[in-house]
C-alpha cells in the first residue's frame, strides 16, 4: 500500500467532525489561506465590530515621518516585507461560522497611494486621513484590517499614515513596525531582500499560548483574585453633561496641558520619598479628583497594559493589550502619601494576576452587557512615557507618532506622555462631555497635584478645589441674601384675607362650597372647642380625619388655638398610626365620627364634618385666642425613618409664611386662581395647596379619596373646575394630556426625576416648574421654570427667595465647585426647627451655616447634587439608603425592619430596581428561617398592615442567603436580577375562567399592565406598582360596583384573587339587599306614627 493510500485509509478512520476540520485546513493551505486562533481580546473586538461596525472606537492611526530623499519603490517593497513577516496584518475575520479563528491571507500586491499636501499641513492632513478612513470602516470579514497612505510635502518630507483596527494592531506594535520598516527599507534601497536576524513571533502562536494559559491553575487563581478584589464593585463614572445615549458613542476629543517644570520636579521628589513611581503619583492625584467630583471613595479605574507572555515583544505584532481594573478606597481624611501607597499596593498586587484577559474578569464577575456604557470601568489612566525616537534607514530617518483617531477606549481618560517635560491630556467622549467640562476637570487635576505634592500629608478634603471665581459665583451670584421672616402667624394672615373678601369662595368640593367668612367662622369655633378641651400653645394635635373641608378647618382651628397640627393619613395601617400617636405624646387627638374607632379614648376629640354641628356651639366659649410668635410650631409631618420608626419634622409659622410669600410671588397667585388639593395631608405639598391658596385669597378645590384614585376623575376636575394651578407627582402627570387644560397656567412638579419629554409637553403654553424640597426645609426651596424643548430631566434650579443652597463635601462644611457632586445643603427661612424628640438626629442633620450670617443653620439633605455651568442645581441621587418612589420618601431601613418583623423571615434586603414600563420599583429579597416554609403573599399581606401602600415592595424575591462581600457587607451586585416577565393568557386560563375573571382581565388588569395576563400571575411581578394598585381598586369599583380593600388585594394580587374578592363582596351586597327587602316587608301596613317611632329607636341605637 502506497503512502497516498495509507493517508486516505487514516483519513477515513477519523471521526466525521475531525475529518471535515482537517480537510478544511488542507483546503486553506492549497489556496494560500491558513487559520489561526483568536486571542480573547480579538474575540471581544470581533463581537464589538459585529454590534457596531461603523464605530471609531476600535480603530487607531499612526504617522511615520520620513525625512530625507525617499525611494518610493523601496518603501513599497519594504512595506510588502512587513506584510509577509507579520501575518496578523493580513488576517481576516470572516463571519460567525469561523468564530474563534482568523484567516491569514496570502501576501497581497501592495499599491501605495501618494498624496501631495501643502507645506505645514502634513500632521493635520494625517488626522483627517485616519478619521476619514475609519469612518469608511475597516472590513474585518474580507480585509484588509489596515490601510496605508503616503503624504508628501516635498521630495524630502513625507508622512506614511497607517490606519488599522485594534484587532490586528496596537501602539506597541507600531514601534515594532517602525524598527522593521527601517531594517527592510535599508535592504530594499540596496536592491536586496531583508535578511532578518530573527524570525517573527506569529500572533497565532501568541493567541494559542493565551488560550492554553487560561486553562491552567494559574488562571484559576487569578480569577479568584479578581473575584475577591472586585467583589461588590460599583461603576465609577462622572455624570455626563447631558442625557446618556442609549448606545454608547466613544467618538472623542482631548484637552491638553503641559506640566510646569516645578510641578514635574515636585512629582519626582514625592515619588522618591514615597518609594513609588511617577505613574503612581499621577494616578493617585487622578483618583483624588474623581473622588471629590463623585462624592465616592470606592473607585475603580482601568489601566491598559501589554501582556506578551513568554514571547519577545520586539518581534510580535498584534494587539496584546489587556485592561487591569484598579480598585482603591480613599477618604477625605486620608493623606496623599497614604493614597499613593494604596495605589501602588493595588497596582502591584493586580499585576501579579494581570495576565488573565479582561473578558474573563468580566465573565467571573457576571458583568452584564450594557449598550450605554463600558463594562466595569469607564475611566482610564495611560502613561505612555517617552515617545519613540526616529530610526536611521539609509539616507532617511523614520519616526513613529500616534495620530488622533477621533475615538477613545474610555469615557474619560487621563493620558500622560513625555519624559522630562511631560504633557497631560484628558480624552473625553464627546457624546457625554463637553470641552469645558474636560478642561475644568484637567485644571483641577493640576491644582490638586500641585497642592498635594507640596503638602503630601494634608488631608485630601483640605486641599484647594476649584477657583475663587467659582466660589464667588456660588456664594454671591447663584445665591441671594436672606431677608427677615414675617412676624404674623399663619392663621392671622388667613383672617386678614377672609376679612378682605369674606364672600369669596374659599373651598369647593364635589357637592358643596364654603366662603372665606364661613371657613373663618368654622375654624374659630373649632379653636374654641379645642381650647375648651384643654389644648393650647405648644401642644401637638394629631388630626386623624378623611380628606375634605373639615380637615382644613381643623388645621386652621388648631393653629388659632396656638397649637401645631399633625396631619395623619387615614389610609396608613393601624400599627404605624399608633406608633406616630405614641411619639407625639398628644393629649388631644382630633378624629371624625368615622375614624374615631382607630384612636382609643380618652384623648380623642370628635369633630363632626358639619360646620354647624351642635358640638361646636359652646355655652361658655373661652376668651381671646392666644398670641402665637412666629417661632411657634405650626405643624409636624412624619417622614420615613431608617430605624423603622418614622420621625416627625417640626415646622414653624415663620417657615410657612416665608414659603407662602415666595410661591405667591413666583406664581403670581391671585384670588382669581383655582388651585387643586390633590396631595395627602400627611405629605407636605398639601401645605402649598392649602395655605398657598388660602393665604392668597384664591379658591381651593378639595378632591375626595375616590376622585384621587381615578385618573378619569382627576381629568374631569381639571377641566370642569377650570383649575389654574396644580402640584402633581410626575407619575400622575404622565397619565394626563396637558393640551386638554387651557385654564391651567402653572404646573408645579417635583419629588422625583422625570423625562425631558414630559417637561416639553407640559411646558407648552404654561409655566412649568420643577421643584425640590425636603420636609425639613418646608415644602420647596429650590425651583426652576422650565421652558422650551427638553431631551432629559431638567435641573432642579436655584434656591428660592430667602434660601441658600450649597453642594458640600463629606464634612458638611466645605462648599464644592461646579461639576463636583456632593451633598445638597439648604440654609434660610425654610429650615425647620428639627426632629421631634430627636436632639441627636437634629444636631447631626441641622448644623451651623459657616457661609451664612452668625446663628443661621443649614440642613444636610442627604441628597446628592451638582452645580451645572449655568448655575442650576442638578439632582443626582441619595447619599444614603433613602429613596423616592412616586414622589414618596422611603427609608429602605424602615421597609427592611417591617419585613424582619414578619414571622418566618430571617433576613431581608430592600432595594430599588428600574422596570422598563413603570420606572423605579421597590423590591425586597427575603430569606426564610426555614427553607420552603415562607409564603410570599403572606409576607406581603403582613407588611401591608405595617407600612403605607407606597412602602410595600412591589416584588418579593426569595433567597437562600443574602450575598455578602468579604468584609461582611451586603453585596448588592450579586442580588439576583428581578425578572418582570409576564405569563400571558393561555387557552387553559380562558377555558377555566369565571365570568368575573374574564371581565377582570379585560377591563381592569389589561388597561393598567398593557397585556392580558394569566389568572394566577402576580400583579406586582408583572410590573404593577402600588400607585397602580390604587388605580386598580378604583377601576374595580367602576366596573363591578364594589371596592375590595387594598390590603385584601395585597394578600392575593392576582386576577383570580381579586375576582374572588369581588364575587364575595357582591354576594354580601346581595345579602344586605335581601335583608333590606325583608325588613321593608315587615314595615308594610304600619301607620306613620309606628314607622316614626321605629325609626327613632333605630337612630338612637345607631348613635349608642
Amino acid at each position: 500500500m502506497g503512502p497516498q493510500s495509507e493517508l486516505l485509509r487514516r483519513l477515513r478512520q477519523l471521526p466525521g467532525e475531525r475529518r471535515d476540520e482537517l480537510l478544511a485546513q488542507l483546503a486553506d493551505v492549497s489556496s494560500g489561506v491558513r487559520s489561526a486562533p483568536l486571542s480573547y481580546r480579538q474575540e471581544q473586538l470581533w463581537l464589538f465590530d459585529r454590534l457596531a461596525p461603523s464605530s471609531l472606537a476600535y480603530g487607531l492611526g499612526f504617522a511615520f515621518p520620513i525625512d530625507g530623499p525617499l525611494d518610493a519603490e523601496a518603501l513599497r517593497a519594504a512595506l510588502t516585507d512587513l506584510l509577509r513577516r507579520h501575518t496578523v496584518l493580513r488576517s481576516t475575520f470572516p463571519d460567525e461560522e469561523t468564530r474563534g479563528t482568523q484567516q491569514v491571507l496570502p501576501v497581497p500586491e501592495l499599491r501605495l497611494t501618494v498624496e501631495d499636501v501643502a507645506d505645514g499641513q502634513l500632521r493635520a492632513r494625517a488626522d483627517e486621513v485616519v478619521q476619514d478612513e475609519l469612518r469608511r470602516g475597516l472590513q474585518l470579514n474580507t480585509g484588509p484590517a489596515i490601510r496605508l497612505r503616503l503624504l508628501r510635502a516635498d521630495p524630502e518630507r513625507h508622512l506614511l499614515v497607517l490606519i488599522g483596527h485594534y484587532i490586528v494592531l496596537d501602539p506597541r506594535s507600531a514601534r515594532v513596525l517602525q524598527g522593521d520598516l527601517a531594517f527592510a527599507y535599508r535592504a530594499r534601497v540596496a536592491g536586496e531582500a531583508p535578511q532578518w536576524p530573527q524570525e517573527p513571533v506569529d500572533f497565532g502562536a501568541y493567541a494559542g499560548w493565551q488560550r492554553e494559559w487560561c486553562e491552567q491553575d494559574t488562571a484559576r487563581e487569578a480569577t479568584e483574585y479578581w473575584r475577591g478584589a472586585l467583589s461588590g464593585w460599583e461603576g465609577t463614572e462622572l455624570p455626563p453633561d447631558g442625557h446618556r445615549p442609549r448606545l454608547l458613542d466613544l467618538s472623542s476629543d482631548a484637552v491638553t496641558r503641559s506640566l510646569p517644570p516645578e510641578l514635574v520636579a515636585a512629582v519626582h521628589t514625592l515619588a522618591g520619598t514615597a518609594g513609588a513611581e511617577r505613574y503612581d503619583v499621577l494616578l493617585a492625584a487622578l483618583l483624588v479628583v474623581i473622588a471629590r467630583h463623585t462624592a465616592r471613595g470606592d473607585l475603580t479605574v482601568g489601566l491598559p497594559f501589554d501582556v506578551t507572555g513568554p514571547f519577545d515583544a520586539d518581534r510580535l505584532v498584534g494587539d496584546c493589550g489587556n485592561l487591569m481594573p484598579l480598585r482603591v478606597e480613599l477618604d477625605e481624611a486620608d493623606s496623599f502619601v497614604a493614597v499613593i501607597a494604596a495605589v501602588r499596593a493595588a497596582r502591584l498586587a493586580g499585576a501579579l494576576h494581570a495576565t488573565l484577559p479582561f473578558k474573563l474578569i468580566l465573565d467571573a464577575l457576571g458583568v452584564e452587557p450594557d449598550t450605554g456604557r463600558l463594562p466595569l470601568v469607564q475611566i482610564g489612566f495611560v502613561d505612555t512615557g517617552e515617545p519613540a525616537g526616529p530610526i536611521e534607514a539609509d539616507v532617511v530617518r523614520i519616526g513613529c507618532e500616534r495620530v488622533d483617531a477621533g475615538a477613545g477606549a474610555f469615557e474619560l481618560a487621563l493620558e500622560v506622555s513625555g519624559g522630562e517635560r511631560p504633557t497631560v491630556a484628558l480624552r473625553f467622549a464627546t457624546a457625554l462631555y463637553g470641552a469645558a467640562t474636560a478642561g475644568r476637570l484637567l485644571d483641577r487635576f493640576l491644582q490638586t497635584l500641585g497642592a498635594l505634592c507640596t503638602q503630601p500629608d494634608l488631608p485630601l478634603g483640605d486641599a484647594p478645589f476649584g477657583t475663587a471665581q467659582e466660589r464667588a459665583d456660588i456664594l454671591e451670584h447663584w445665591n441671594a441674601p436672606i431677608g427677615l421672616p414675617l412676624d404674623t402667624p399663619v392663621h392671622d394672615l388667613f383672617a386678614e384675607v377672609a376679612a378682605a373678601d369674606p364672600d369669596h369662595a374659599a373651598l369647593v368640593w364635589q357637592d358643596g362650597s364654603l366662603s372665606y367668612r364661613a371657613l373663618d367662622d368654622w375654624s374659630r369655633r373649632i379653636a374654641d372647642r379645642l381650647a375648651a378641651a384643654g389644648a393650647g400653645p405648644g401642644d401637638l394635635i394629631p388630626v386623624v380625619m378623611e380628606r375634605g373641608p373639615a380637615l382644613i378647618a381643623v388645621a386652621l382651628g388648631v393653629l388659632r388655638a396656638g397649637a401645631a397640627y399633625v396631619p395623619l393619613d387615614v389610609t396608613q395601617p393601624d400599627e404605624r398610626l399608633a406608633m406616630i400617636l405614641e411619639d407625639t405624646d398628644a393629649k388631644t387627638i382630633v378624629v371624625s365620627p368615622t375614624t374615631a374607632e382607630r384612636v382609643p379614648p380618652p384623648h380623642r376629640l370628635v369633630i363632626d364634618p358639619d360646620p354647624d354641628h351642635e358640638s361646636l356651639r359652646l355655652a361658655d366659649p373661652p376668651g381671646a385666642a392666644p398670641a402665637v410668635p412666629p417661632a411657634a410650631a405650626a405643624y409636624v409631618i412624619y417622614t420615613s425613618g431608617s430605624t423603622g420608626k418614622p420621625k416627625g419634622v417640626v415646622v414653624e409659622h415663620r417657615n410657612v409664611t416665608n414659603f407662602v410669600r415666595t410661591v405667591r410671588a413666583m406664581f403670581d397667585l391671585t384670588p382669581q386662581d383655582r388651585v387643586l388639593h390633590f396631595n395627602s395631608p400627611g405629605f407636605d405639598v398639601s401645605v402649598f395647596e392649602i395655605f398657598g391658596t388660602l393665604l392668597s385669597g384664591a379658591v381651593l378645590y378639595v378632591m375626595d379619596e375616590d376622585q384621587r384614585r381615578s385618573v378619569d376623575a382627576l381629568d374631569a376636575v381639571l377641566r370642569g373646575q377650570r383649575i389654574t394651578i396644580v402640584d402633581l407627582p410626575p407619575a400622575i402627570m404622565g397619565l394626563l394630556a396637558p393640551e386638554g387644560y387651557p385654564d391651567l397656567r402653572v404646573a408645579f412638579v417635583g419629588g422625583e426625576a422625570f423625562t425631558g419629554e414630559l417637561t416639553t409637553r407640559w411646558a407648552r403654553g404654561r409655566g412649568f416648574w420643577n421643584g425640590y424640597g425636603p420636609t425639613e426645609t418646608t415644602v420647596t426651596v429650590v425651583a426652576k421654570l422650565c421652558e422650551g424643548e427638553w431631551t432629559s430631566s431638567p435641573p432642579i434650579g436655584r434656591a428660592m427667595a430667602n434660601h441658600r443652597a450649597y453642594v458640600v463635601d463629606s464634612t458638611g462644611a466645605g462648599v464644592l465647585p461646579p461639576g463636583a457632586i456632593g451633598e445638597l445643603a439648604i440654609a434660610g427661612l425654610g429650615v425647620a426647627r428639627g426632629y421631634l424628640g430627636r436632639p441627636d438626629l437634629t444636631a447631626d442633620r441641622f448644623r451651623p451655616d459657616p457661609d451664612g450670617p452668625p446663628g443661621t443653620r443649614r440642613y444636610l439633605t442627604g441628597d446628592l447634587a451638582v452645580w451645572d455651568d449655568a448655575g442650576d442645581l442638578c439632582f443626582v441621587g441619595r447619599a444614603d439608603r433613602q429613596v423616592k418612589i412616586r414622589g414618596v420618601r422611603i427609608e429602605l431601613g424602615e421597609v427592611e425592619a417591617a419585613l424582619h418583623a414578619v414571622a418566618g423571615v430571617a433576613q431581608a434586603v430592600a432595594s430599588v430596581v428600574i422596570e422598563p414600563r413603570t420606572g423605579a420599583m421597590l423590591v425586597a429579597y427575603v430569606v426564610p428561617e426555614r427553607a420552603g416554609e415562607l409564603q410570599l403573599d403572606s409576607v406581603r399581606a403582613a407588611v401591608s398592615g405595617r407600612l403605607p401602600a407606597a412602602m410595600v415592595p412591589s416584588v418579593l424575591v426569595p433567597l437562600d442567603e443574602v450575598p455578602l462581600t468579604p468584609s461582611g457587607k451586603i453585596d448588592r451586585r450579586r442580588l439576583p436580577a428581578v425578572e418582570f416577565s409576564v405569563d400571558e393568557l393561555t387557552d387553559a386560563d380562558e377555558e377555566n375562567s369565571t365570568p368575573t375573571e374574564r371581565i377582570m382581565r379585560a377591563e381592569v388588569f389589561a388597561p393598567l399592565l398593557g397585556v392580558r395576563i394569566g389568572n394566577d400571575v402576580n400583579f406586582f411581578a408583572a410590573g404593577g406598582t402600588s400607585l397602580e394598585a390604587i388605580q386598580l381598586s378604583s377601576r374595580v369599583n367602576a366596573v363591578f360596583g364594589v371596592a375590595p380593600s387594598i390590603a385584601d388585594f395585597f394578600a392575593d394580587p392576582t386576577v383570580s384573587g381579586l375576582a374572588a374578592l369581588v364575587d364575595a363582596a357582591k354576594a354580601e351586597q346581595q345579602t344586605q339587599q335581601d335583608a333590606l327587602a325583608d325588613a321593608l316587608k315587615l314595615v308594610e301596613g304600619r301607620s306613620d306614627a309606628e314607622i316614626a317611632a321605629l325609626a327613632a329607636e333605630l337612630d338612637g341605637t345607631a348613635v349608642q
